[in-house]
C-alpha cells in the first residue's frame, strides 16, 4: 500500500507525454500547442486610434481650448494615412490609421467642433496619448505563444488574429473503459432484485468530455476471468489509456487484477492509504496506462480526479496536472480515526467550505452538488469550524 503523496508521484512518473499532430485553428480549443509559435507580423502592423476623437500633434496644445483646423477624417479600415501639419485635427475613429505626423489622439469628449475648427479642452497633452504603436501587442518574430500553453477562446482568438490557421498540439488520449460486475443494469433493463444500474460509464465519460477526451471505447465483461482478459487485450490494442471500473477488490469474483497481470501489465502500486478509494490499482504496459478503479461510484469518481485526471492532463502536455488546491477555512467539525487520508465531498459557500452529508464510497448524491473535495491527511484527523483545511476545486 502507497501513501497518497507516493501514488501521486508514481502516476505522474509513469505517464507519458503524447506525440503532436496537426490541427485547423478553429478545432484546436482545449489543446496544448506542442512548439513555440512566432509572430508573423507586428500587431498593430500600423499606428492605430484606440478612441474616437482627433489626431493632433501634442505640442501644438498651449492651453485648455486651443484651436485647430479640421483638415480630414480617417476611419477604420482605410488603407492611405492622411497627412497631417502643425494647427491641423484629422478626425479619427477606433481601429483606424494614425498618421505619421500625429503624436496623440484626443477623446472627442474633450473636444469642440465650430465652424470647421477644433477646439482642444484638454491641457497638457502627453505625446502617445491614445496611439497604438506599431507593435504594441506583439513585434514580428517575437514569441506569440510558447510549446505547452493550453488552447483557450483568448488564445484562439489571438492566434486568428495573426492569420494563423494551424495548429501542431498534443494529441488527446484515446480512452478504454472496462465495466465489470454481473450486478449491473443497462438502461432499459427492467430493474430487478439483486440488481442496480450502472452508473460509472456515463459519470466517467461526462469526466473525460469535460476535459475534451472523447474518443472513448466502452466495454462490458462478466465477473470471470476469462472474459475479463478478452475485454482488456482487445481495449489495449486500440487505446492509450484504460479504466477499468469494478472488479478490483478482493472478493472471489474480483478478476481485474488477476486479468491486468495476464495481459502482461506492469504493476505499479496496488491500494492507496486512502478513504475512499483504497483498492485502486495502477499499471503499466509499454506507453499505455492502466487504472483499476473502485466500483463504488464515489470512490471511483474521487480516484479519477486525483489521479487519472492528472495522467491525462500530463499526455495532453498540460503544465496544471492537478486540481486547482487552495487552504480554506471549514464550515463544520469533522473527525475519522486517523488510519487512512481522506477526501471529502465538500460545496465552498462564500469563504468557507462545507464538508457535506453522505460521504459513503457508494453515495453519489453528495458528489451531484459537490464543487470541490476536501484533503484530510492522517495528521489532520480532527478539525473544529475556523480551521483550514486543503480543498482541491473541481473542474466546471
Amino acid at each position: 500500500m502507497v501513501s497518497v503523496n507516493e501514488a501521486k508521484e508514481k502516476v505522474i512518473a509513469n505517464a507519458p507525454v503524447l506525440s503532436g499532430e496537426v490541427k485547423k485553428l478553429a478545432d484546436a480549443l482545449g489543446y496544448v500547442l506542442a512548439e513555440d509559435i512566432l509572430a508573423p507580423f507586428s500587431q498593430p502592423s500600423f499606428r492605430q486610434s484606440s478612441m474616437d476623437g482627433y489626431a493632433i500633434i501634442h505640442s501644438d496644445i498651449l492651453h485648455s481650448g486651443t484651436e485647430l483646423t479640421l483638415s480630414g477624417e480617417s476611419k477604420a479600415g482605410q488603407t492611405v494615412a492622411l497627412s497631417l501639419q502643425s494647427g491641423q485635427a484629422i478626425r479619427i475613429f477606433t481601429g483606424a490609421m494614425v498618421p505619421d505626423e500625429a503624436t496623440a489622439v484626443i477623446m472627442q469628449e474633450h473636444t469642440e467642433v465650430k465652424e470647421g475648427k477644433v477646439l482642444i479642452h484638454e491641457f497638457p497633452v502627453p505625446e502617445g496619448k491614445n496611439v497604438r504603436e506599431i507593435g504594441k501587442q506583439i513585434k514580428k518574430g517575437a514569441m506569440a505563444l510558447p510549446g505547452g500553453t493550453y488552447l483557450s477562446p483568448g488564445s484562439i482568438g489571438f492566434l486568428q488574429g495573426m492569420a494563423v490557421t494551424e495548429v501542431n498540439v498534443y494529441r488527446k488520449p484515446k480512452i478504454g473503459l472496462l465495466l465489470t460486475g454481473d450486478e449491473l443494469l443497462k438502461i432499459g433493463d427492467p430493474l430487478t432484485p439483486g440488481k442496480i444500474y450502472e452508473s460509472n460509464s456515463a459519470m466517467l465519460i461526462a469526466a473525460l468530455s469535460q476535459e475534451g477526451i472523447t474518443d472513448i471505447e466502452v466495454t462490458y465483461a462478466a465477473d470471470d476471468l476469462d472474459s475479463t482478459v478478452a475485454a482488456l487485450k482487445d481495449l489495449t490494442v486500440k487505446n492509450d489509456v484504460i479504466l477499468a471500473s469494478g472488479g478490483i477488490s478482493v472478493g472471489d469474483y474480483d478478476f481485474v487484477g488477476a486479468a491486468l497481470k495476464e495481459v502482461g501489465t506492469e504493476q505499479v502500486f496496488y491500494k492507496v492509504k486512502q478513504k475512499p478509494g483504497k483498492p485502486l490499482m495502477f499499471a503499466k504496459k509499454e506507453e499505455k496506462l492502466f487504472f483499476a478503479l473502485p466500483g463504488n461510484p464515489a470512490s471511483s469518481l474521487v480516484c479519477y480526479y486525483e489521479y487519472v485526471l492528472p495522467a491525462l492532463r500530463k499526455m495532453m502536455g498540460r503544465n496544471d496536472l492537478f486540481l486547482k488546491s487552495l487552504q480554506m477555512p471549514v464550515k463544520y467539525p469533522y473527525a475519522f480515526d486517523g488510519q487512512r487520508d481522506e477526501f471529502l465531498k465538500a460545496m465552498i459557500a462564500g469563504d468557507e467550505v462545507i464538508p457535506l452529508d453522505g460521504q459513503e464510497s457508494f453515495a453519489l448524491r453528495s458528489f451531484a452538488v459537490a464543487d470541490a473535495i476536501i484533503y484530510l491527511p492522517t495528521t489532520q484527523n480532527k478539525v473544529k469550524p475556523g480551521d483550514l483545511v486543503e480543498v482541491h476545486l473541481l473542474p466546471f
